[in-house]
């Protein structure tokens, strides 16, 4: 019964300090209306800020359906000749991937932003899996013709795979610099 009687006391103290909280006001902050008004600039400054976090988690979450796209394009690498899976999986993977970088590039910068740590690696790579994103499907298109037609492939085009994984590769190590801390 005592058990029953602190709780209850306990719980009525806990629910009149949830309740105090409500109840401060700026001045008793220390705070006038006029010190926590924002200006026009810092209101602009604001909205761009929000539109950029927006559009950059966009970028995350699309990547990383990007590169389960991806990985399944590779996986099915082999089947090109006897199935137009592959096919299919490598346009859902360009098509997905220049999505991503839509948001990415779109994505509003304010000067003041300096880029730093991991996201710099993340950018550098960009100079990897975006060439290899170009030339990939393009070598790819190139080989399936070929071989349609019951011709020899050149020695470029039958580096569609080689191109693939490069890019696949430093697709993956971009995507998990922005992860997983390191």
């Amino acid at each position: 019964m005592n058990f029953l009687k602190s709780l209850f006391l306990s719980l009525v103290c806990l629910g009149g300090a949830i309740n105090a909280h409500a109840d401060i006001e700026l001045k008793d902050l220390g705070l006038s209306e006029a010190e926590v008004q924002l200006s026009p600039a810092e209101i602009k400054s604001q909205e761009v800020l929000e539109k950029r976090h927006s559009m950059l988690k966009t970028h995350g979450v699309l990547g990383l359906t990007t590169l389960g796209l991806m990985t399944a394009t590779l996986f099915t690498g082999n089947s090109g000749a006897t199935s137009n899976t592959h096919m299919y999986l490598g346009i859902a993977s360009g098509l997905m991937y220049y999505t991503t970088a839509y948001y990415s590039l779109s994505a509003p910068k304010p000067a003041t932003i300096k880029d730093r740590g991991m996201i710099v690696w993340h950018k550098r790579l960009a100079w990897v899996h975006f060439p290899a994103m170009v030339l990939a499907p393009i070598l790819g298109y190139m080989y399936k013709k070929n071989e349609e037609n019951d011709q020899k492939s050149s020695s470029l085009v039958k580096q569609h795979s080689t191109v693939a994984t490069v890019g696949y590769a430093a697709f993956a190590l971009s995507a998990a610099l922005m992860t997983f801390e390191f």
